[in-house]
């Protein structure tokens, strides 16, 4: 009698359930357990849809199989990772109120160029989005950021004698290679070479470079006397390069040949390899530093935000 009654209440009560949410309970299987709260496939796949469209469409065979493992995995363990992020954001009554949802909703639509909400509506709609989802994910991302800010990033501190050791150890990174202010002379094409013969007889014969410059030079620079200012090595046609930091000050080149033509070469001034001073980036460094001071320690925090919780993961 009693099977009899229970049977009964089971066709009843699954009777009263759309056959759509028969489907649903059917299909939407469970791929992790975060704590007190699961992670469901069809969550999942509402991530995936778009980076799984590009690996189907780019990839086939083995490969297709193994970077779809991979990125089912990597996407499910940042959900794993934001889902424990939110849970202590919110032991810890961290909230993020419609002001702040607002103000942070209207800089991302002034730095993306959206006139107005509807065509930032068109543009999610397009991404499969309504405005009321987005704002509920900026809302997570907040109160994230909030969470992490108050828990690692307030703990970085960067001190004096670890800019010094960074400008040091890079100091290469902040050098200022040497340069060279050179005037030119230039005669175009293959036949540019007796022209440059007879200005170089010329030159070394006592005639001024920047008048022979200003009366027989093809390039733009005749004008003013084939200056064409201090060039940074590295910076030079390779054809110039070699020669112009060869010679000393007031030297005067031989006849050089490039792909255009011939030119020949006078060095008035030169500047040594330099470094940029410490105080000029201290603040690019600190800053260089604290980002991966900060990285490492939200590495290291996220580690241990999971070790002490309960995960388990139920992908086949």
């Amino acid at each position: 009698m009693f099977r009899k009654v229970f049977l009964i209440v089971a066709i009843l009560f699954f009777s009263l359930i759309p056959v759509g949410s028969i489907a649903a309970i059917t299909i939407d299987k469970v791929v992790a357990v975060v704590n007190n709260e699961v992670i469901t496939q069809s969550e999942l796949e509402e991530i995936i849809q778009k980076p799984k469209k590009q690996i189907m469409e780019n990839f086939s065979g083995e490969e297709q199989e193994r970077l779809l493992n991979k990125l089912t995995r990597d996407l499910l363990n940042k959900m794993i990772e934001k889902k424990l992020q939110l849970q202590v954001a919110r032991q810890m009554n961290i909230a993020i109120n419609k002001t702040e949802v607002d103000a942070a909703f209207d800089d991302i639509k002034l730095k993306n160029a959206f006139p107005d909400d509807e065509a930032f509506k068109r543009a999610l709609a397009s991404e499969n989005m309504t405005l009321e989802q987005y704002k509920k994910e900026l809302t997570e991302q907040l109160m994230i950021m909030r969470l992490v800010t108050k828990e690692v990033r307030s703990n970085v501190v960067i001190s004096e004698e670890e800019i010094k050791r960074h400008y040091e150890e890079k100091k290469k990174d902040y050098a200022i290679p040497e340069e060279a202010r050179l005037r030119i002379i230039f005669f175009k094409g293959d036949d540019g070479i007796k022209k440059a013969e007879d200005a170089l007889i010329k030159i070394k014969g006592g005639a001024d470079f920047a008048e022979m410059a200003k009366k027989h030079s093809e390039d733009p620079t005749a004008n003013g006397g084939g200056d064409i200012g201090f060039v940074r090595k590295g910076h030079m046609l390779p054809a110039l390069e070699n020669t112009a930091f060869s010679l000393k000050k007031g030297d005067v080149s031989s006849v050089i040949k490039a792909d255009a033509g011939y030119y020949i070469i006078r060095i008035e001034e030169r500047k040594e390899p330099t470094y940029i001073p410490i105080e000029k980036v201290r603040e690019e460094i600190e800053k260089s530093l604290y980002e991966q001071k900060a990285n490492a320690l939200y590495d290291e925090w996220l580690r241990d935000l999971r070790k002490n919780a309960h995960v388990e993961i139920k992908l086949q």
